[in-house]
C-alpha cells in the first residue's frame, strides 16, 4: 500500500460533496476521505518527462511502448539539469576538435 497523499478537488458540494483526485482519477461520493492510498506520488503527478535506460520519454506511455523495465519521473529543475550536462559535454568535444 502507498502512502500518498491523493489530492482531492471538490466539485459538487452538496451531501458532503463529490470529489475527484487529481493525481489518479479516482472519484468519491461523501465526505473527503482520509485515507492516504494514492497511487500516484507527486513526482510522477507533476513530472515533465520520464527517463529510462535508453533515454528521455515524452510520457511514461512513450516509454512503456519502448519496452522500458522502469522508468524515473523527471522534474522540470531536473530536466534542465540534464540539458545543461548534455549542452556542457557538447560543447566540449566540439572544443577538442578546434
Amino acid at each position: 500500500m502507498s502512502t500518498h497523499r491523493h489530492d482531492w478537488h471538490t466539485f459538487e458540494g452538496y451531501d458532503g460533496g463529490a470529489h475527484h483526485c487529481r493525481k489518479c482519477d479516482r472519484h468519491h461520493q461523501g465526505p473527503t476521505p482520509e485515507a492516504h492510498d494514492c497511487p500516484v506520488s507527486d513526482a510522477e503527478h507533476n513530472a515533465v518527462a520520464w527517463l529510462g535506460q535508453a533515454g528521455l520519454y515524452r510520457t511514461r506511455f512513450d516509454a512503456v511502448r519502448n519496452c522500458e523495465q522502469a522508468v524515473t519521473p523527471v522534474s522540470a529543475a531536473e530536466l534542465f539539469q540534464l540539458a545543461s550536462k548534455q549542452v556542457a559535454t557538447q560543447l566540449k568535444k566540439e572544443r577538442k576538435r578546434a
